[in-house]
Order: C-alpha cells, then sequence, then structure tokens
C-alpha cells in the first residue's frame, strides 16, 4: 500500500514539474516575442525620425550640420551632352546634364538642360544668348513610342539662370529611351532636340529578404512553439496529452498576433528597404569647369572647316558600357563592289510550262490541284470530257450498229465451230472406243492385225480433227469479244488526261471543275523557282568589266539587310552575256543564273546586281554601319584606347554590300565603332 502511494506521489510531482516547465516555455516565448517586436519598433522608429530630417531645407544651417550633409551625400556623378540644332528659326546649342549617369527602372533622374542661340552681328552684339521662352519635355522609347508629354521644366539654379531648364522623370523599366526638349521662343520661333538615355535595372536589396526570412522564422516559430507547448502538456486526471484542436484553440491569439507581428514588419521593411536597392541622389549643383563628376567629356572640337573631323571625346567605362558602343578592326579584304546594275527575276524557261486541253470539252480538275500546290513531272492534274455533236453521234450511231451486226455475226460462228468442235469430240471417242475393241480381238487371235492399225490412223485423224475443230472455236470466240468491245468503245462521250509536263508549284489557275473550254486554251502555268535567273541590263561601255568579272552578288528589296553572293565563295553563275546591244538604250542583257531553295524570289521580283570590279585585290576597308555622313562629309569614330574616341573624316572608293574601301584617313588595324554611334553624335560637338 506504501509503495502504491508513493508512486501515485511520484506521478503527481512529475506532472506537475512537467507543468511548470512548460508554463515556463510558453512564457519564455511570449517573452520572446514582445521583446523581438519592441527591438524592431524601436530600430523602426530610429529610422523614422532620421528620414524626416532628410532632404530638409534649413535657411541657415550651421557649420557642422552642413559637413554632416556632404559626407552623406557624394559628388553625383553627371553625364554631360551637346547638340547643335541647326533650322529656319535659328542656331540653336543645347547642353545637357544628367545625373545620375546610370538611371535604375523606378528611380528618379534628373535632367538640366541649358539653351543658347549663336547670334552673328547685331545690335545685341555677337556669341551665344540665353533662350528666353517656354520649354516643355517629353519622354519617348528608342522605338519612337511615347511614354510622357509635354512635362513642364523649372527653371535652375538659386537665382534662376537665364536659358536653363530642368526636369525630373521615373523611367518605368530598363531599356533605351530617348528624351526630347520642345522650346519656343519669346518671338514664336520654336524648335526641339531630343537626346539617348540608357536605363538599368536597380539591383537587389538582399537585407530586405535577409529581413523577410528573420520575420519568417520568428512568426513561425512562435506559432509551432506555443502549439507544441500545448500538445505536450498532459491532463491532471487522467494523465492524456491534450487534444490537438484545444492546443490550436489555445494556440490562436498568439498566432494572430504573430501574423500581424509579420505583416507589420514586411510592411516596415518594404517601405525602409524595399527589394531593389534605392540610392540617395544628390541634386544637380551648378556645372563648373573642374567637374569630377562628369563622365563624358568632349577634349577638343575639332577642325571646323572639316566638320568637326579631329575631335577627341571622352567616355568613360561606365558611360561605354550605357551606350552599348561596340568597335570593329580596319582591315585588309576582298570586297564585292563596283557596278551597281538592277536586275530581274525570272524563271527558267525549262522551269515553266502552260497545261491546255488537246480538245474542246469540259474540265475536271483532280482534288488538291490549288494555287500553290506542287505538282509532280507526269501526274495528272484533271481531264477533259469531250461532247460530241448530233451529226457525229448520228454517224456513231450508224458505226455502233454495224459492229453490233459484226459481233452478232462473229457469235453465230462462234457457236457454229463450238459444236463442229464437240462433233469431233463425238467421232474421237467413237474411234478410241474401235482401236479398244481390235486391240482386244487381236489378242483373241479372232482378228487381223491390220484391223488394229486402221483403227489407230482414224484415232489419230479425230484428233486432229478436234484440235482444228477446238482453235476455230477459239479464234470465233475471240473475234466476237473484239466485236463487242468496239461496239462498247463507240461512245459519244470520251476523255482526255491532263498530265504536267514538269516539277513545280501552280503559279496561275484559270479554269474551274466543270467549267466549257476550248481546245488550246490556257488552263494553269507550272513554274519551278528552285533555281531563277537574274536578267540585267548592261551598258556597252561596261560590258567588258562583267566579261572579266566572275563574282557578283545581289539585294532585294524582299530580303532586306540579306546579301547573296555569285561565283566565288557563293553560289550561282554567269550564264550569258547578250550577243546584241539594244539600240535605244544600249544595253546588253547580263543573265546569272541562282539557287532559290526557299523560293523567296519570286518571278518579276526586282534585285540590284553588284558586279565585282576590284578583281582579286585585298583594300582597306570598314564596316558600312561604322560609316557617318554629315553635311557632305563622311565620318568614322576611331577608338584611340581607354576612354578616348576621335571623329576623323575618311575618304572612301568602292561600296560593297557588307564594307567600304577607305582610301585615306585611317590605318590598318585601328578600330572604328560600329554600334552606338548615335550615342557619340548626340555627345560630341556639332552634332
Amino acid at each position: 500500500m506504501n509503495s502504491v502511494r508513493r508512486k501515485f506521489i511520484e506521478q503527481t510531482n512529475s506532472h506537475k514539474r512537467a507543468t511548470q516547465a512548460v508554463a515556463r516555455l510558453r512564457r519564455a516565448l511570449c517573452v520572446l516575442l514582445i521583446t523581438v517586436a519592441a527591438i524592431f519598433s524601436a530600430v523602426t522608429a530610429l529610422h523614422l525620425k532620421a528620414s524626416a530630417h532628410e532632404g530638409e531645407d534649413h535657411s541657415q544651417p550651421t557649420r557642422a550640420t552642413t559637413t554632416t550633409n556632404v559626407a552623406a551625400r557624394p559628388a553625383v556623378a553627371v553625364r554631360t551632352a551637346e547638340r547643335n540644332v541647326q533650322t529656319e528659326a535659328g542656331n540653336f546649342r543645347a547642353q545637357l546634364r544628367q545625373a545620375p549617369t546610370d538611371p535604375r527602372a523606378g528611380e528618379e533622374a534628373q535632367f538640366e538642360i541649358a539653351l543658347t542661340e549663336k547670334i552673328e552681328g547685331g545690335f545685341g552684339g555677337a556669341g551665344d544668348q540665353p533662350v528666353a521662352g517656354t520649354v516643355t519635355a517629353r519622354v519617348t522609347t528608342a522605338a519612337g513610342q511615347t511614354l510622357a508629354g509635354n512635362l513642364a521644366t523649372h527653371a535652375e539654379g538659386n537665382p534662376p539662370h537665364p536659358g536653363v531648364y530642368g526636369v525630373h522623370y521615373a523611367f518605368p523599366d530598363n531599356g533605351e529611351y530617348k528624351i526630347f526638349f520642345d522650346a519656343r521662343t519669346q518671338d514664336g520661333r520654336t524648335f526641339s532636340v531630343d537626346f539617348p538615355v540608357s536605363v538599368v535595372h536597380a539591383p537587389t536589396n538582399w537585407l530586405f529578404w535577409l529581413g523577410l526570412g528573420i520575420l519568417t522564422l520568428l512568426s513561425g516559430g512562435t506559432i509551432y512553439g506555443y502549439y507544441y507547448s500545448w500538445r505536450i502538456e498532459r491532463d491532471e486526471i487522467d494523465g492524456e496529452r491534450v487534444p490537438a484542436t484545444v492546443a490550436w484553440r489555445k494556440t490562436l491569439p498568439v498566432a494572430i498576433a504573430a501574423l500581424i507581428f509579420f505583416s507589420v514588419g514586411t510592411a516596415a521593411l518594404a517601405y525602409f528597404s524595399p527589394p531593389r536597392e534605392r540610392r540617395d541622389i544628390a541634386h544637380l549643383s551648378p556645372p563648373t569647369a573642374n567637374d569630377a563628376g562628369a563622365t563624358t567629356s568632349v577634349a577638343t572640337a575639332g577642325d571646323p572647316a572639316l566638320g568637326g573631323s579631329g575631335a577627341i571625346l571622352t567616355i568613360s567605362k561606365d558611360s561605354q558600357l550605357l551606350f552599348g558602343i561596340r568597335t570593329a578592326p580596319v582591315t585588309e579584304r576582298q570586297i564585292v563592289g563596283g557596278l551597281k546594275v538592277a536586275g530581274v527575276v525570272r524563271a527558267r524557261p525549262d522551269a515553266r510550262a502552260v497545261i491546255s486541253p488537246p480538245v474542246s470539252g469540259r474540265v475536271f480538275l483532280d482534288g488538291g490541284i490549288r494555287l500553290g500546290a506542287a505538282i509532280g513531272r507526269g501526274e495528272r492534274v484533271g481531264y477533259v470530257e469531250q461532247i460530241l455533236g448530233a451529226p457525229e453521234q448520228a454517224s456513231l450511231e450508224g458505226q455502233r450498229i454495224q459492229l453490233r451486226t459484226a459481233a452478232l455475226e462473229q457469235q453465230a460462228r462462234a457457236t457454229e465451230q463450238q459444236s463442229l468442235a464437240q462433233q469431233a469430240l463425238t467421232r474421237l471417242t467413237q474411234a478410241r472406243r474401235e482401236l479398244q475393241r481390235a486391240t482386244n480381238l487381236v489378242e483373241a487371235g479372232a482378228a487381223p492385225r491390220r484391223r488394229v492399225e486402221e483403227a489407230q490412223t482414224a484415232v489419230l485423224l479425230a484428233g486432229q480433227e478436234v484440235a482444228s475443230a477446238e482453235q476455230q472455236a477459239r479464234i470465233a470466240s475471240q473475234q466476237a469479244g473484239l466485236a463487242r468491245d468496239s461496239v462498247a468503245r463507240v461512245d459519244p462521250v470520251r476523255t482526255f488526261p491532263l498530265l504536267s509536263p514538269i516539277t513545280g508549284l501552280v503559279s496561275t489557275l484559270n479554269v474551274a471543275t466543270g467549267q466549257q473550254v476550248e481546245a488550246g486554251a490556257e488552263l494553269l502555268n507550272i513554274v519551278n523557282l528552285s533555281t531563277v535567273f537574274l536578267e540585267a541590263q548592261v551598258f556597252e561601255r561596261d560590258l567588258p568589266t562583267v566579261r572579266e568579272s566572275r563574282r557578283a552578288s545581289y539585294t532585294a528589296a524582299a530580303m532586306p539587310d540579306e546579301v547573296y553572293r555569285i561565283g566565288e565563295g557563293g553560289d550561282g553563275q554567269l550564264v550569258t552575256i547578250g550577243q546584241a546591244i539594244e539600240p535605244r538604250t544600249r544595253t546588253a542583257g547580263v543573265i546569272y543564273e541562282v539557287p532559290n531553295p526557299l523560293n523567296r524570289l519570286r518571278d518579276g521580283m526586282f534585285v540590284e546586281i553588284t558586279i565585282d570590279t576590284t578583281g582579286n585585290k585585298s583594300v582597306l576597308s570598314v564596316p558600312k554601319e561604322a560609316v557617318i555622313t554629315e553635311q557632305g562629309r563622311t565620318f568614322i569614330f576611331v577608338f584611340r584606347g581607354g576612354e578616348t574616341y576621335e571623329k576623323r573624316v575618311v575618304v572612301l572608293g568602292s561600296a560593297g554590300q557588307d564594307y567600304n574601301e577607305v582610301r585615306s584617313g585611317v590605318q590598318a588595324g585601328e578600330r572604328v565603332v560600329t554600334e552606338g554611334i548615335y550615342q557619340l553624335r548626340s555627345t560630341q560637338p556639332g552634332a
């Protein structure tokens, strides 16, 4: 009895200790949650207090405050660019300053435009005068789609600088954009200038995601720990664990508080530390001569007499990446260039066919015959049904009667021959019986040997007679069948098949099924364009060049930016040069044969053929996309290394399809800009 009581007391004490442990665990979790919430609230309050003073404009700041602001706001990097605008309204210059140099999606970018007008003499004196008037801005994509229009600008500086206007804009996404400034002077003149802008993605703010993970772990861990503490607690009476429904009911208030804490914490994180990094960008300061933040500058303006040739531009590496600048080397290569002539695509003579009916009648096309359908050589495309007139039908009816009479006569003769063959067979059977009887008598000695020989002769003659009669019966039956077939073939309706003489595609279809047509009518055309001719007319003075050339290339308006070569290094060949000169135009035909596997070249299409006149020599050349033309002069941008580019005038020679010959202005091995030229032109003076 004492042992049972002692065991019960021990179990009771153990249960009390477990209950006390659970209570301590629950209180610890609650204290932990409250502590974390208090710390988070304190940090948030401090952040709010610091944010409340950001951007505050004090009229008379102390020296200490000024020093702190300078340290918190580093010097802003500024992109500068210039454009000259020459219109009927006047000669204007636009100088742009942009901060930051690498605007991010969703981040407000600052633009400052200084507009001046070049004045030649007059009462106001010569030089650049600021433009006074109204200036608005608009933003478009690189493709020209308008994103924002008629944006109001504000005067820059304190006091405001004349002719200087500012605008702020937040780009919605990364990509290439243009910002336009539309100016209207006080005397009513208008002009517009645009600049390219490259926008990038903002980097990911890993602090936000770290804080979100901590909030998730705290909230989830609190809910689970509180629920688990109830689940391990046992009832004081029967010692059973608390049911799950009771544990969830006990945990519900804590779960609601944890979820509220998670929601408030996530919202605070998103507000103070968003998922994407956010920069504190200082306002544009007035430009100075030694602006260290400028990332794009022009060292020299070049020779004005040569349109600015020799201008040196300094572009930072970051701006080069933003502009997407790419270069290519100047090398010697063989280019296909020289004589350019217009040509026409023609189908080969043996690759075109016209299907016509041999007789008049109704046309019936086979299924699947339609425009563009593929037809094989010898394949039937349909048939023509010929119907005779009344006179022809009467003549055919007389022929049918004659043939029927002849068929009946042949049938009667065949029947007679069959009867004769049957009689001959009967006589053969009788002769065989007589031979057997004579043989038996001779063996019995009742008849002479001569009787057997006579019986054998009779059997032989009867067999020959049977064979002859059967052959005559077969011939008569065949003649009767031919006569019946002749009667069946005499029909007023006759059909003639229509067959394709070549393999190709149906190019034209001029008839419908059931239509009445005349003999020789053009029903449909079939053409095979797997190989075509390019026919060009060349002046007689250029014929020697064509004879000596074995290379050419061609382009077509239907295939922009695609160049196809003929001869060496390409497909196709020169077929012939015309032997006669056209009197009126003094030209001769030149025909090239080229493959057309995808049938992209169509019969009658115009092409531009470039006949190579450079021979096999190599010339110094640059890509065509590197060449720009301004005011009648030809320029390229040469990469001089590091962050330096030079605008240089060049003299071109032969023009190829992909490259242009350069006779002066560059040397082999130098690198020229092929992409990002628009940004360089907008940056250089006089662009």
